[in-house]
């Protein structure tokens, strides 16, 4: 596992004899943050409260390797409406930020400080299976995905216009290319 910064509190609280934990998952919808756990309850974390899902809830392992490659993830939620189906594929979610935190738990059940980030990606297919309720999948793929994806910009006015509109810093360089100066005349 890398350093993710493990605090004295987490690691304490791993060495302990019976370790409890559960998972944050935050999804980044247009709509707006879907924040859920994987418990039975509602808990509060972080100034938001994160929607308990429980066994309606899953999440494929998190796995991490020695090699330099993209690994991606998958989370279903069951026994959702078809009422929110059309909503769930009404957005434009692909390309929008998915975390997950593990966050460890007192004898109490009180979520122990400083969380540990597991997992930060990119939502990119979500996968809808219709019954008497729907069961929505949707993956989540690690930003190394796009490590070797080239990256086609050029020096262009078109080119320009997509990040800064109006800028016309770059509206002469095609009459540049083929002028001929004259120094020293």
């Amino acid at each position: 596992m890398t350093d993710r910064n493990i605090t004295g509190t987490v690691t304490s609280a791993l060495a302990a004899p019976q370790v409890r934990a559960l998972c944050f998952v935050m999804m980044d919808f247009p709509s707006g943050k879907m924040r859920v756990n994987n418990s039975a309850q509602d808990i509060d974390w972080d100034g938001y409260t994160w929607l308990g899902v429980g066994r309606v809830g899953s999440i494929e392992t998190i796995s991490e390797g020695a090699t330099l490659e993209a690994r991606g993830l998958r989370f279903t939620i069951s026994g959702v409406l078809q009422a929110h189906v059309s909503l769930a594929l009404g957005q434009q979610y692909q390309g929008r930020d998915c975390k997950v935190w593990l966050a460890l738990l007192a004898e109490d059940y009180s979520v122990l400080p400083d969380p540990v980030l597991t997992f930060s990606g990119r939502m990119d297919v979500m996968d809808i299976e219709i019954g008497t309720t729907a069961t929505i999948t949707i993956s989540a793929e690690s930003r190394l995905a796009d490590w070797d994806v080239p990256r086609s910009r050029r020096y262009t006015h078109s080119d320009q216009q997509i990040d800064y509109p109006g800028d016309m810093g770059l509206q002469f360089v095609p009459q540049m290319a083929e002028k001929t100066l004259r120094w020293g005349y």
